[in-house]
């Protein structure tokens, strides 16, 4: 059985982190839950031998299960997931849907659909499911994208002298990229065209989303989007 399918004992002085890689896991651990660490995949529990009659709760990183919304012009539609990739700085983007069927895949109501390697990929999963789940029916027309600037420094000294560096801070301001869309002419899957792309677009935070129509972008960003 490997490391991450066993459940191994917590660390005594530091329950919150996890035994394995020291990654703080658990905010509030409980003696009688089984946590899984969302760096490493290690599960671990205060009392692993009895694991087949605790509760097993998966990830509770706050940051990991956190929902970034992808709205569709302003409505509701799906949302990203933020995990940690392993031992490193680098994540991985779970794309998910606000389930529209009776019955739901999720007891939350909410349908996975993907895991990407980059953020801009995973909303365009997005688009793709919204292309025949919208209201309009098998719709493979291109959208505009809004994504988060997952590579732009923010720290870096050149934002210090306009005070913007505090936006980032209180998370009042976010970097984007705006671009397009839409099938990819091989295999017909919603693909980001880069060459569309611009990014390093700094704009107040919670505007990442789809979009139809130029005119219905956040007003910061409207400028930087190309035609579709």
């Amino acid at each position: 059985m490997g490391r991450s399918s066993m459940v191994i004992g917590w660390n005594r002085d530091k329950t919150y982190q996890c035994p394995q890689c020291h990654h703080d896991t658990v905010e509030m651990p409980s003696s009688w839950e089984v946590y899984t660490c969302c760096n490493c995949g290690t599960r671990f529990a205060r009392f692993p031998r009895l694991e087949r009659l605790l509760r097993h709760v998966g990830m509770t990183c706050e940051a990991c299960t956190e929902r970034h919304p992808v709205p569709v012009d302003g409505q509701p539609f799906g949302f990203l997931r933020r995990r940690h990739m392993g031992h490193n700085d680098r994540f991985l983007f779970e794309g998910w849907l606000h389930d529209p069927d009776e019955v739901p895949d999720h007891r939350d109501g909410v349908r996975y659909i993907n895991t990407r390697a980059s953020r801009v990929d995973a909303v365009a999963d997005i688009a793709h499911w919204r292309s025949f789940l919208g209201r309009a029916e098998d719709d493979l027309s291109p959208v505009l994208a809004v994504v988060v600037d997952e590579e732009f420094d923010k720290w870096g000294a050149a934002w210090t002298a306009d005070g913007r560096l505090d936006g980032f801070y209180d998370r009042t301001l976010k970097v984007y990229g705006v671009g397009v869309v839409h099938p990819h002419p091989n295999h017909g899957r919603f693909h980001a065209d880069a060459g569309t792309f611009t990014w390093g677009l700094i704009a107040p935070s919670g505007l990442e989303g789809l979009f139809t129509q130029v005119g219905r972008l956040p007003e910061s960003l409207a400028a930087h989007a190309p035609q579709v």
